[in-house]
């Protein structure tokens, strides 16, 4: 899948990062349909983050629809999420 990932200050990249997995049961996987970037990520941007590593994904801002659940989940395949 595409991603937004960090690489260090002012510098994030469009990059093709592993699929997502069920690891626990209630975990979902959303196809995002939409998505925004928040002023938490412009400070990401901005600066030098400690804990931050190249690579690390960005965003927590979007909406989409469910494509897997795991058996603890309460979600729905197809069910839209904010």
């Amino acid at each position: 899948m595409r991603a937004l990932t960090w690489h260090g200050k002012h510098d994030v990249r469009m990059d093709t990062v592993p699929d997502p997995q069920i690891m626990n049961p209630r975990d979902a996987i959303i196809e995002v349909t939409s998505t925004a970037i928040c002023g938490s990520d412009l400070h990401l941007f901005d600066a030098v983050i400690p804990g931050m590593m190249p690579g690390d994904i960005l965003g927590h801002e979007f909406m989409g629809r469910v494509v897997e659940v795991g058996p603890g989940s309460t979600l729905k395949k197809g069910q839209r999420v904010v």
